[in-house]
Formats: C-alpha cells, sequence, structure tokens
C-alpha cells in the first residue's frame, strides 16, 4: 500500500509520538490512519508476540473490543429495516427467558445502556475475577437478576451484558448465527477480509497478536478474556487497514443501510430531566476542541482501542494495542487529532488546579445511590475519582463554578461537579446520565477500623450474583473474597466509616463501595455499588 506524501512535520511528530513503542522488547500497538480516503499513516509498533518474537505490522490481527458494539447496532437496525427486530420492543419479546427485570428494557435502550439491567460480565469480574465460566452463564446470570441498576430510561450505564442479549435476539430474527450475519452483510460488503467476529480467546484465530497483561512482579502473562460467549459487546477481530475501510463508509454509507439506519446510528436522545445525552447506539457523538467526532474505544483483557472519525474533515484514526505499556490509544488518537487538525482546533479547555480545591480532596459518599466519589490530586491536577480508586478522570472547568469530567469509567459518560456550591457547604453535588445525587464527604482517618473488622467480619451470600463473599483480617489488611462456583477473587478493603467500606481495584481495575444495613445491632449485610453494577444485595449468612 502507497503513502501519500504527509506534511513533513505532521509525520515527523507522529513518528515522535509514536517513538516510545517502537521497541523490540514488549507488546506493541498498529496505527492507522486516512483523510478524504488517502492513507496518511500506517505502522505497526512492538511485539505481536513476545513469546514468539513476532513484530506486529499493519497487517496484525487484533482485538478491537467494544468498538465492536456499533456493529452489533448496525446490523440490529438492518434486521430493523426488513420488519424483523423492533428498536422500541421490550428484549422480552425475543428472549422470553427474561421474566424478571432484565426483559423490560427495549432493543433501543439496552443499545444505549439505558436499559438498567444488571450485566452479566461486571458480576463475573466482582464474584471470580479473570476465571471463564462455562457456556450460558451469561444469559443464565442475566435470567437470575432480581433487581437492577436503575429503571429502563431514567439514566445511563454502560452495560456490556445489553448488548449480549441484542445480539442474541439477532441470532433468533436474523436466520443465522450472530457472527455469520456480521460477515455476510457487514464485513463482506466492504471487503473485510481479515475480520471476524470470535467468542473466545481459547480459540486459535490465525494471524491474531496475543492479548498481553503485565505480570505481578515483572514479566507478562496471557490476557484471556473471562468469558467464551463474547459477541456484540466485543468480540470483533480487525486489522488497522479493515478498520479504516469501515470507518470510510461510516461516511459514505454507499453499500447498505437507509437513511433512517444511519440517523438512528448516531442520534442523541436526551434524559428524562432533558440534558443531552452524548451515547448513540454503539457510537459516542461529542465536540473535541470545537471539532465534531464520531468515536468509540474498546478494552480487552491485555488490549485497548479506538477508533475516531472527524466527519467534516474526513479523518479517521485506528489505533489498537496489545499491551503496549503505558498505551491509551483514547490519548493518542486525540493527540493525532491534535496534529493533523491544529488549524481547525479550538482552545482546550482549562484542568483546574488541585491547590484551588484543597479542602475538598477526599471522598465523598451518597446515602441515596450508595456511591463513593473522590476528589483527588494528580500531579497538581484535579481530578474525579470512582469508589477509592487512586487513578482519576482531569475535571475542567465548566460554568457557574462547575467542573466537567468527560468520558468517565470507560462510557459512564460526562460528569458535572458542584465544586464552587461544595466549598460553601458540606454537599458536593454529582450529575450524570440526567440525574443528581449529593454526596457528603467521608474520611479514612476517623474511621474506627478495628471496630469496623469486628462488626463486619462473617460471610455474606448474594442470590442475584450466586455468590458467597467473605470479609475477614489478614494481618494488617481486611480482606473481602468473593466465589461463586466457577472461581474467586480476593481485593482489599478500606474502611470508611462505621458502616461504609471501598474495595480497592482488582487485577481488571474494578473497585466498589459497600454500605453496610444494622439489624438488632449486628451488621445484616451490605449492598455493593461499583461504576457499573449498583444495588447489589450481600445478606449474611447464619452462623453457628
Amino acid at each position: 500500500m502507497v503513502v501519500p506524501e504527509l506534511n513533513v512535520d505532521v509525520s515527523s511528530a507522529l513518528d515522535d509520538m509514536f517513538a516510545p513503542f517502537n521497541r523490540s522488547d514488549v507488546p506493541g500497538l498498529v496505527v492507522g490512519i486516512t483523510q478524504r480516503g488517502k492513507l496518511l499513516y500506517r505502522r505497526g509498533f512492538g511485539l505481536a508476540s513476545l513469546e514468539h518474537a513476532v513484530a506486529n505490522t499493519p497487517g496484525t490481527r487484533m482485538r478491537i473490543g467494544s468498538i465492536s458494539k456499533h456493529f452489533a447496532a448496525v446490523l440490529t437496525l438492518l434486521l430493523v429495516e426488513e420488519g424483523k427486530l423492533d428498536l422500541d420492543a421490550p428484549i422480552r419479546s425475543y428472549i422470553p427467558e427474561l421474566t424478571g427485570p432484565g426483559g423490560d428494557p427495549t432493543v433501543r435502550q439496552l443499545l444505549m445502556h439505558r436499559g438498567g439491567s444488571r450485566c452479566y460480565l461486571d458480576i463475573g469480574f466482582l464474584c471470580r475475577g479473570l476465571v471463564p465460566p462455562p457456556l450460558g452463564t451469561a444469559l443464565a446470570t442475566q435470567v437470575r437478576q432480581t433487581g437492577r441498576n436503575f429503571a429502563p430510561g431514567d439514566t445511563m450505564i454502560y452495560n456490556n451484558g445489553g448488548y449480549q442479549l441484542v445480539s442474541i435476539a439477532i441470532e433468533r430474527v436474523g436466520g443465522a448465527s450472530f457472527e455469520a450475519q456480521l460477515k455476510q452483510r457487514l464485513f463482506d460488503p466492504l471487503g473485510m477480509l481479515d475480520t471476524a467476529s470470535i467468542q473466545s480467546d481459547y480459540s486459535i484465530t490465525p494471524g491474531i497478536a496475543t492479548m498481553h497483561l503485565p505480570a505481578p512482579g515483572g514479566g507478562w502473562r496471557r490476557g484471556l478474556f473471562p468469558s467464551e460467549e463474547n459477541r456484540g459487546e466485543g468480540a470483533i477481530v480487525s486489522t488497522v487497514d479493515d478498520m479504516l475501510r469501515w470507518a470510510e463508509h461510516l461516511r459514505t454509507r454507499d453499500r447498505f443501510g437507509s437513511l433512517a439506519t444511519w440517523t438512528a446510528l448516531t442520534e442523541l436522545a436526551p434524559f428524562p430531566d432533558g440534558t443531552a445525552g452524548s451515547y448513540g447506539l454503539g457510537v459516542m457523538v461529542q465536540t473535541y476542541r470545537g471539532v465534531r467526532i464520531v468515536h468509540h474505544a474498546g478494552g480487552v483483557t491485555g488490549g485497548s482501542s479506538q477508533m475516531l472519525t472527524a466527519p467534516d474533515h474526513g479523518l479517521d484514526i485506528v489505533i489498537i494495542a496489545n499491551g503496549a505499556p503505558a498505551c491509551n490509544p483514547v490519548k493518542l488518537a486525540e493527540q493525532a487529532l491534535d496534529l493533523i487538525l491544529a488549524d481547525h482546533l479550538g482552545e482546550r479547555t482549562p484542568t483546574i488546579a488541585a491547590a484551588d480545591y484543597k479542602d475538598l480532596l477526599g471522598d465523598w459518599w451518597s446515602a441515596d445511590t450508595g456511591m463513593i466519589y473522590g476528589l483527588i490530586d494528580e500531579e497538581g491536577v484535579l481530578k474525579l475519582s470512582l469508589c477509592g480508586s487512586s487513578k482519576g478522570f482531569p475535571l475542567e472547568k465548566g460554568l457557574n463554578g462547575r467542573a466537567l469530567a468527560r468520558g468517565v469509567g470507560a462510557g459512564m459518560g460526562d460528569f458535572e461537579i458542584g465544586l464552587d456550591e461544595a466549598a460553601s457547604s458540606d454537599g458536593l453535588t454529582v450529575r450524570f446520565g440526567g440525574q443528581s445525587a449529593v454526596y457528603r464527604k467521608v474520611s479514612r482517618d476517623t474511621a474506627d477500623t478495628e471496630a469496623f473488622i469486628d462488626a463486619v467480619t462473617g460471610q455474606y451470600y448474594s442470590a442475584d450474583a450466586d455468590c458467597t463473599a467473605v470479609i475477614a483480617r489478614d494481618g494488617e489488611r481486611i480482606v473481602l473474597r468473593c466465589g461463586d462456583a466457577y472461581g474467586q477473587v480476593e481485593s482489599e478493603l478500606t474502611c470508611l466509616g462505621e458502616t461504609l467500606a471501598c474495595v480497592s481495584p482488582s487485577l481488571m481495575g474494578w473497585s466498589a463501595a459497600l454500605s453496610f444495613s444494622k439489624q438488632d445491632g449486628r451488621m445484616s449485610g451490605f449492598q455493593l455499588n461499583s461504576g457499573r453494577t449498583r444495588n447489589l444485595s450481600f445478606e449474611r449468612k447464619q452462623t453457628g
């Protein structure tokens, strides 16, 4: 493939930007950039396989993770054109096994992450870590739920399980497997010959890079996704060349799909309170420094990715990584955008100095939501964190003393934080997804940890998760060991008060808040809330 001449300064700047990944001893990434159909940049960096010392090339196949979601959405919309699916029908219409609250959301709500049902994948991470369960567990977990995150349509929480359900519906009405329909209706018409939907990392896939995770204490482990029934939520394997073909078709739309289909894909529906959302059907539509962008990131075990198109400028950027150290494809894509469209971009929104709000630093909890958010200082920048995590999302200056955190929690969306209000009162207002709640500050320093350990030590069980949780002392630590029929995961608890704790991030980066309840003077259970799972109840097991 011949690369056209690119502005020498921009080309050199791109080389400099990706130079830290140009190594022969660590996993890397692949990059493809086109503008108005002309290839500008196409490189592979680092190793596709540390085990076999094979280098990444632009032709290396990699998992694109959640970028897969809008492929599933397009396939859904093509079936809508044929009258085989109804976007506004409850998912129960196609999966009658969903007799509980998980059957209430519509297909459209699931594609927009507004369905409110719980996600099988997130529950699995919480209860068994990276251990893959048997086939059928994904649907069985969602059928079993008696509770949910929120009522359908009320707000938005990113939910992989919704896309699993839509994939099942597609298969049941489409006359072929989900994977075959993707190939026949999307990949083949565009000549995406190196692209496929592969449900399991345990299946040998020719030409695919190994996903890599850093091992504790040094070295590397294979990144194997903990589900063998991954589908529309994130199963696609592709190359940068194929993904650039797809990105171009998102603008030309000349091979398949009606005007109504393509309009629906990027249409942004308001929340019940009238505020705007930024998530369409499997894609995000936002403004970056004054330029409209359509994009979606992806994450798998040991890999990450970003697909971004700036439609008004015909610019497409695809970055897919298989474990490159310190690699953030979302930030790299923005840096490439900065270089190529430098003459078209507005000023950056300034971040907020942590020193300006030093009295607000710490953990904030709401009894209404059960969630914990943190205001933290990272290298002088004020950031928002979830559930006691030490890593946060930068806060930018908004209007009327409010702050904005964009793209929180890998798809949770944008947050608005009332900083100035909190500085003059004892409450921090946090708004996202069209809803707001007031949070009160809690202190780790004043918590009576010994009394907390004595009160919470014991066994608990969640019927919705089919999971047993054991809280125990382990030397100087308080540990939470969760396990189901297939595996176990251990995390450390931090006491934040008499009935409140946060779970330290696990290997996958998940953290959570635990709010304990009392009955007759003793802890009777707790409710677990995380970025993607809410109101998950555990009841204390009777002993003796």
